[in-house]
């Protein structure tokens, strides 16, 4: 449902009234849970609603712009994510093997043989009916990754005899829902669980004592963060997180001390403007344009009285003056914008925040990065010996492929494989581990991951490790013109479409893309000496770190900026 962008029709935030509302709908739906975790009485609520790829109509909630549910047709409330690994027993789960995964993010629904049964007899798959929302977890951990609805009933599962549909996913790690806000969007924790008994899932089927949950903050957002104090669970997440991207977070919800309540306010109605310009249904209402489009693009809460503005209507007619809108007075003290200029060079030459764009349903159909879900393996207790030798830490996370590298370099370095047998002699790291027999890269490889444990992370461009530099530099043309060439840019996950988008709003030059001979990427072609541009939508739209660019010496003004 969510694995290809959906595009947003409206976004509001929820008043007192329709936010209490939205809490004893949830009471109704999930008696068990409590709400007040889930959704705190002073939190933002933000209803968004949004058609997706395959032309359905839903609405999304999100609590401090972290989505937590979505509706169904019918208005029937579904958890995401989010709200599952803040409260895992909030549906009951199927279990399936890590293998699916990938097939699952593929489009696929999770079919009957892939599901682990608990039980045996009518009671394999639970007692459930059709259309009941299941949460989907594999077998080396209870983290859910998923959330559909039964394809049949708990009985009609068994008598398939192992074939056909068992859920139909409805959401997913990795999917548009889960990456709805960048600066909230985390990896899948890990949950340690053992080998698989009825004890492990005593959701299919069975009451359990729920779990006490730590109660966050009512201002903060619900996260896993929140309840990382569960008693039951012995959490390792430092394997499944990007660590730039932990670091990065951190610094984003710090506020900035120097940004004036004026340039909040400034900055949030070029956003709304530049992200909903053309959509918006004049004449409105300037209560309304605020409420719905400014306030929502706003990268802190917004307080007039803090400004010098003081009042709406005073902010609203220096816009007018600088000629941004135009607005008349209907009747006494109803005003209305009746016309915006979409053309003005403020609006124009506007980047809009790709957090503050995605998070209020502004984001492109296409997204700024190509991601993938890479399978990885965990340094343990049992392969640290090895592994911290190669300078990798406990619970860190190696990528699949780069075990057998990484296996071969220790062998080739410590002059351990047999010229004649062409089998790997054991040393002491690799006796302790897995024994005093020799064998070949290959049966080690197997030997050292088998200790080790297995999972997925959702990785895109902003991982920088081993990618070639991206370069900047100048030529000319015919005519004697002058060009910016970039390239390497696709080397860090960047969806080329879109930069080259951004880069013709915000330079306001002709951009096209040069495929080079012999080159796997393609360079990017930008009118004029557009360097400084370049450098700066990289650095701080797609936070690629300034080391990773070079050339910034060939901008305008000739300066680099000194470390």
């Amino acid at each position: 449902m969510f694995l290809k962008p959906y595009r947003p029709k409206s976004s509001a935030a929820l008043k007192g009234s329709e936010s209490k509302k939205f809490r004893q709908r949830l009471e109704a739906a999930y008696p068990h849970v409590p709400v007040d975790q889930l959704v705190p009485a002073k939190a933002a609520v933000t209803q968004l609603k949004i058609l997706t790829h395959g032309g359905v109509q839903s609405v999304v909630y999100c609590v401090e712009k972290q989505p937590m549910f979505f509706e169904l047709d019918g208005g029937q409330l579904v958890p995401t994510l989010y709200t599952l690994w803040a409260v895992p027993d909030i549906l009951p789960y199927f279990t399936t093997h890590e293998g699916v995964l990938p097939k699952l993010s593929n489009g696929a629904d999770l079919m009957l043989p892939g599901v682990v049964p608990l039980g045996v007899g009518l009671s394999m798959y639970g007692h459930y009916k059709k259309g009941q929302l299941m949460a989907v977890n594999l077998t080396n951990n209870k983290s859910a990754v998923g959330v559909g609805q039964l394809a049949r009933s708990s009985d009609e599962l068994y008598m398939c005899g192992g074939h056909g549909v068992a859920v139909k996913m409805l959401h997913l790690f990795g999917d548009k829902l889960w990456s709805h806000e960048p600066s909230l969007v985390q990896q899948i924790p890990m949950v340690k669980t053992k080998a698989l008994s009825v004890d492990d899932f005593p959701a299919l089927g069975a009451e359990t004592e729920r779990k006490k949950v730590a109660t966050p903050t009512p201002s903060a957002p619900v996260t896993f963060s929140s309840v990382a104090q569960t008693e039951e669970l012995e959490t390792n997440t430092a394997a499944l997180s990007l660590d730039d991207q932990q670091s990065q977070d951190s610094s984003d919800e710090e506020p900035d001390e120097d940004v004036s309540p004026e340039a909040i306010l400034k900055n949030a109605f070029l956003s709304a403007l530049k992200n909903n310009g053309k959509k918006l249904p004049l004449p409105l209402l300037t209560s309304n344009f605020y409420r719905l489009y400014v306030v929502t693009e706003a990268a802190e809460p917004i307080d007039l009285k803090k400004t010098r503005y003081k009042k709406l209507s005073n902010f609203l007619a220096e816009m007018v003056d600088q000629g941004f809108i135009v607005v008349r007075e209907e009747s006494k003290g109803v005003d209305k914008i009746i016309s915006v200029d979409l053309e003005h060079p403020e609006v124009v030459n506007f980047i809009t925040d790709v957090k503050a764009n995605e998070a209020n349903g502004a984001a492109s159909e296409t997204p700024l990065f190509h991601s993938e879900l890479k399978e990885m393996y965990v340094v343990t207790d049992a392969t640290a010996a090895f592994f911290t030798k190669l300078n990798f830490k406990r619970g860190e996370g190696i990528p699949a492929g780069q075990i057998k590298k990484i296996v071969r370099e220790y062998v080739s370095k410590h002059g351990l494989l047999n010229p004649l047998t062409k089998l790997v002699q054991p040393d002491e790291t690799l006796t302790s581990l897995y024994g005093n027999r020799e064998a070949s890269l290959s049966e080690m490889c197997s030997l050292i991951t088998s200790k080790m444990e297995h999972s997925y992370q959702m990785c895109s461009g902003k991982d920088t490790s081993g990618k070639p530099l991206i370069q900047m530099s100048l030529a000319t043309r015919s005519g004697n013109k002058k060009v910016t060439l970039v390239s390497n840019i696709e080397a860090y996950g960047i969806i080329l479409a879109e930069f080259i988008k951004l880069c013709k709003q915000g330079a306001a030059a002709s951009t096209s893309v040069v495929k080079l001979p012999h080159q796997k990427h393609e360079q990017l072609q930008i009118q004029g000496n557009q360097v400084r541009f370049v450098h700066t939508l990289l650095t701080e739209t797609y936070k690629v770190p300034p080391k990773c660019i070079l050339g910034l010496e060939l901008a305008k003004d000739g300066k680099k900026k000194r470390k």
